[in-house]
């Protein structure tokens, strides 16, 4: 099913006070807590240092950005009231706004967002994002200003700063021998036991700056707790016996609830988010394009969507997701590979594979959910055009970091691995195949010099450099879209929670949250 369709049939929060002029219509429900059920759980709270969207969902709640983005991609004030750009592109100028208050009591000041800049690209600190800082020479601080200099112009920047990964702590988030999350956000750590459940308390001072909320202070929930519960099953006995108000739901589970009155569910439409199969390129006989071509002529991404992801995503033909500056579905189609499993024997055949010499991969994978089925349909389409290939999974975690390892390498056995990306600009195009790139993908020196001038570009021209990019990624097969959304993009809960949303890159915005008896 198209996003599109399930967007109309899911049951969206609606306000619940319909009865005007009564006292109950006139006011939220009673501030409570709520609960949330999740999968697995987040691998740090250091906004500088996380790499999972699992972390920084609730990194997001934890600390704001200083800058916010509306549904159209549009670029906001956030924690800066306003800012200026040089005629050559290359120097911002911040006006951070009077009166902020971290979570400690402590000033939020100009100061603050230099400390954060500062530690970001600290090499020390070794920051998975600190390229998406983009080619800062110099920050400089004068009373409420904080002035950018860049070595060149950066085309993705303000929207870099209004996404998830650049929210900014405050100081004393360092100051004693172990980090303490302390920021401006929404909610403020009350406690962390680690795989079992985060503790948050509303923020008392809390002012709001995004265009997607609408309560202007502090939540009205008193509390939120995220748990951990990694069994689908017991997340949903826990939904359906009130011992949680909110989960991350089964793929099946999801599609049951939404025609269920009693509960409601949530798909993000602004995930930013694509799932794509890449190779160990450097590896022969995947150095070969037409190899790479004949794996991804196996896949059946239909089959993925229907049957894997139960009809709750779209297929994708872009590496950028589909709601992303510069992304075109219809160009994207015609440049990368289509389903012809015969076409993908013809090709492996030219390279002298067939059934007296089969290719043999491994198929490198890590556990999220749908993914599994995923992998299991794809291991039967390879198998299909006499590819053997097996399946190892891994944690999420321990998947990157061995895919670090075995992408550097240019010797050893060939793999085919899947992984995710979310954004909210396509310059992850250049976290990703940007020499060294992420886990060792970096191609090129001629793609190094494509990777950067689209961040010198802006509007037109830089669409445009955006789409060659993509169109060359995709017409030597270096990735293979599969699906859009793909992890952690639903969520459901009881129908007593009214004004839950999910923001760009799959945040979770509990300021509108109330919980009704």
């Amino acid at each position: 099913m198209p996003m599109t369709a399930l967007k109309n049939m899911l049951k969206m929060p609606v306000a619940a006070a319909l009865l005007a002029g009564t006292a109950l219509a006139a006011q939220p429900a009673v501030a409570a807590g709520l609960t949330v059920a999740r999968s697995v759980d987040a691998d740090g709270l250091d906004i500088h240092k996380v790499s999972t969207t699992q972390s920084m969902q609730v990194t997001n709640l934890l600390f704001d950005t200083l800058l916010t983005m509306d549904r159209s991609g549009g670029i906001h004030p956030g924690l800066a009231s306003g800012y200026t750009l040089s005629e050559d592109g290359k120097t911002y100028v911040f006006t951070i706004r009077d009166g902020l208050k971290c979570h400690d009591g402590s000033a939020f000041d100009a100061a603050a967002v230099k400390f954060n800049i500062d530690r970001a690209l600290d090499p020390a600190t070794v920051s998975p994002n600190a390229s998406s800082w983009g080619p800062i020479d110099s920050v400089a601080v004068e009373g409420s200003t904080v002035t950018v200099t860049m070595k060149s112009p950066y085309g993705p920047f303000t929207a870099f700063l209004a996404g998830m990964q650049s929210g900014l702590m405050c100081p004393s988030s360092v100051a004693g021998a172990e980090f303490t999350p302390i920021g401006t956000g929404p909610f403020k750590l009350v406690s962390w036991t680690r795989n079992d459940r985060i503790e948050l308390a509303a923020n008392p001072d809390y002012v709001n700056f995004s265009p997607l909320i609408e309560n202007p202070g502090k939540p009205h929930l008193d509390t939120l707790t995220i748990m951990v519960v990694p069994e689908a099953v017991a997340r949903m006995a826990a939904l359906r016996s009130g011992e949680v108000d909110m989960v991350e739901p089964s793929l099946e589970e999801a599609a049951d609830l939404k025609d269920d009155d009693a509960f409601k569910v949530y798909a993000a439409d602004l995930s930013g988010q694509q799932v794509f199969a890449a190779f160990t390129w450097k590896i022969a006989p995947l150095d070969n394009p037409n190899v790479r071509k004949a794996i991804g002529m196996a896949m059946n991404r239909d089959a993925y969507a229907t049957i894997g992801f139960e009809g709750l995503v779209d297929v994708a033909n872009c590496p950028v997701a589909p709601n992303l500056f510069a992304t075109d579905e219809e160009k994207c189609a015609s440049w990368g590979v289509s389903y012809d499993p015969e076409a993908a024997k013809a090709l492996l055949a030219e390279a002298g594979y067939g059934p007296d010499k089969p290719l043999k991969v491994k198929l490198l994978v890590h556990k999220l959910q749908g993914w599994d089925q995923m992998h299991q349909i794809m291991q039967q389409d390879l198998a299909a055009i006499g590819v053997e290939a097996e399946i190892e999974t891994r944690e999420v975690a321990a998947f990157f970091d061995y895919m670090g390892t075995v992408n550097g390498k240019a010797e050893g056995e060939p793999a085919v691995w899947t992984m995710g990306m979310s954004g909210a600009d396509p310059d992850y195009l250049y976290f990703l195949w940007k020499q060294p790139g992420f886990t060792n993908m970096g191609l090129s020196d001629t793609m190094d010099a494509e990777l950067e001038a689209q961040r010198a570009l802006s509007g037109d021209a830089r669409a445009a450099k955006v789409q060659e990019i993509q169109q060359y990624l995709l017409e030597n097969a270096y990735a293979v879209p599969l699906v859009s959304p793909g992890w952690g993009w639903l969520m459901a809960s009881t129908a007593k929670v009214d004004g839950f949303k999910m923001g760009h890159m799959v945040t979770l915005l509990f300021n509108d949250v109330t919980v009704t008896e």
